[in-house]
């Protein structure tokens, strides 16, 4: 799923070290400029000229969860939370079980009206019903729609892939980066059930994309910065990096698709010099072995849809397969 925004920005895993400007040293920190950008609540921190030593010492003062939230907003892939599992599958159970009481209530209100020596009512009306029993139909329907609803939501919750450890680390270095004071720890130990978070904005990524996005030599090059990142407050300007998504894609794609034209055509002459038939089954074996890990890996194809690229694939290769000097 590709990013509808024309850039879309991401923080480098930030290598657990302070940078200079975010030290215990007490020297006065040189503020910048206010920008128009910020918002009323940061620009006010700005206009403070704070020290570093005044930021280090009081952050959860000075950036909070108004620092914290502008942080986490600046990038889908931070918006991470909790799924509440177990405790939704609590929850479900406890609904379910208040719906299957009153369907039990109801049946028995069926039998009381239906027996021999019950006074005779109409139970194939409505509109002549029985006040208990209309009254017990009424609270399962209100308890059907809140069990419903319920349901619902959940399955749609389980549909969010589970955050990716890179994404939540980087969330955990930039609280320690303010020495983890910034958000009460009780509050940000959230990050800590990894099992139960989940990506509000889920981004889906090739096994060659994610294992590029390991490299943080690869994703801090100067080559994938983007000069339209996000501004910035002071205290988070050394050591929040921000990349291109688009830069990334756009080069693999190039990539893929030079890759792939050397498969095409490096076959042809390969088989044209080749006289016997066994170097070229084992050309066109290399080749198709190639393919395969190149789709698999560089491409968010299906198994099958993989299968079905590599069998064209080898049917082109075994129409090349004919090419090679004529024999007499």
């Amino acid at each position: 799923m590709e990013s509808s925004a024309a850039n879309s920005f991401q923080m480098n895993n930030i290598s657990p070290q302070r940078s200079p400007s975010s030290s215990h040293q007490g020297s006065s920190h040189k503020t910048s400029s206010i920008r128009p950008s910020l918002s009323a609540s940061l620009a006010s921190v700005e206009t403070q000229n704070l020290t570093q030593k005044e930021l280090d010492e009081k952050p959860w003062k000075y950036v909070g969860y108004q620092g914290y939230s502008r942080f986490l907003a600046s990038e889908d892939d931070f918006l991470i939370f909790r799924r509440f599992s177990t405790v939704s599958v609590r929850i479900a159970l406890r609904l379910q079980d208040r719906v299957a009481v009153l369907e039990e209530e109801l049946a028995e209100c069926d039998r009381k009206f239906d027996r021999r020596d019950a006074e005779d009512v109409h139970n194939g009306s409505f509109r002549q019903e029985q006040e208990e029993r209309d009254r017990i139909v009424d609270d399962l329907h209100r308890r059907l729609i809140e069990y419903n609803q319920f349901m619902l939501q959940q399955g749609e919750m389980k549909c969010y892939p589970t955050a990716s450890k890179q994404d939540t680390t980087s969330i955990e270095n930039w609280h320690w980066n303010h020495n983890s004071v910034a958000i009460d720890q009780d509050e940000q130990n959230y990050l800590t059930n990894t099992h139960d978070l989940f990506s509000l904005v889920p981004r889906i990524k090739t096994p060659l994309r994610r294992l590029l996005d390991r490299s943080r030599r690869f994703k801090i090059h100067s080559f994938w910065r983007n000069k339209q990142a996000p501004e910035l407050p002071h205290y988070d300007e050394d050591v929040i990096k921000y990349f291109s998504d688009k830069k990334i894609d756009a080069s693999i794609t190039v990539l893929i698709v030079g890759v792939g034209s050397v498969m095409l055509i490096a076959p042809m002459w390969i088989l044209q010099a080749l006289h016997n038939p066994t170097p070229k089954l084992a050309t066109i074996t290399a080749f198709i072995v190639v393919f395969l890990g190149m789709v698999s890996y560089a491409t968010v194809a299906k198994p099958f849809e993989t299968l079905a690229a590599t069998a064209a694939y080898s049917a082109v290769l075994m129409v090349f397969l004919q090419l090679g000097p004529s024999t007499k």
